[in-house]
């Protein structure tokens, strides 16, 4: 009975068994971030030669490196949200939003791309500052959509958890179910609680963080999970003798 409670509760809350597509867009987003931050110290040293010189040609030079910047950054956007989306799978069953979530991810991943087409096209100052503002209002939309789904893969993750305990009990044919519905259902409301602040109204060009807040709800459904697992195995050892 120890073994079973290991193998069914060692890992389910901090850690998963990722599949290679998730492995691969993960290693995208990495190769991505090191392009982007190359990128991005580049357009600083291109942007003080421009300051520094004002002439057609390192004009010139400044814009390509914003360009690449801005390429660099949407590739790196794109495979965090494909990374997301891929890992939103895993234990998808457990909430209704996680297809909408993956839907919406899919939008912002095309409309990317769609950047990325246009943006070699920038061919000036005035064209790239117009392209800036398109894209800070709809970066708030894409945090927004990100964050939603980063918590609802952590809030399936303990859902995925909160099987597995009741599974156990099951399986050990214990007396249990009251204590397991009053704890499960408190876990339950903090996972709604904490799903409802992605349901805030976002301002058009500034992102709130939600997050963080959220985020306080799952370390008090991590506490309240881990002694829902205490009761268990008390209720196992005098099960046992």
């Amino acid at each position: 009975m120890w073994l079973l409670l290991f193998l069914f509760l060692a890992r389910p809350i901090f850690a998963q068994k990722f599949t290679d597509l998730y492995t691969q867009y993960r290693t995208d987003y990495l190769y991505q971030r090191d392009q982007y931050q190359q990128n991005y110290s580049n357009y600083l040293n291109k942007k003080n030669i421009y300051l520094q010189y004002g002439t057609t040609a390192t004009e010139k030079d400044k814009i390509d490196a914003t360009k690449a910047v801005f390429l660099s950054r949407n590739s790196l956007l794109k495979d965090y949200l494909m990374a997301l989306r891929v890992a939103l799978n895993q234990n998808s069953n457990y909430s209704d939003n996680t297809t909408d979530i993956q839907t919406k991810l899919q939008d912002n991943e095309k409309w990317l791309d769609t950047q990325n087409q246009l943006i070699p096209d920038l061919n000036s100052s005035i064209a790239l500052s117009n392209w800036v503002q398109t894209f800070k209002t709809h970066h708030v939309s894409i945090q927004t959509i990100a964050n939603t789904a980063l918590l609802q893969y952590q809030i399936n993750l303990r859902l995925n958890t909160l099987d597995n305990i009741e599974k156990l009990a099951n399986s050990a044919q214990i007396d249990w179910t009251d204590t397991y519905n009053n704890q499960s259902e408190t876990i339950k409301s903090l996972f709604s609680e904490a799903y409802a602040l992605t349901q805030q109204v976002q301002r058009e060009d500034e992102f709130t963080d939600f997050y963080p807040e959220a985020k306080d709800y799952l370390n008090q459904s991590d506490i309240k999970l881990k002694n829902l697992i205490s009761d268990l195995r008390s209720y196992l050892v005098k099960k046992g003798n």
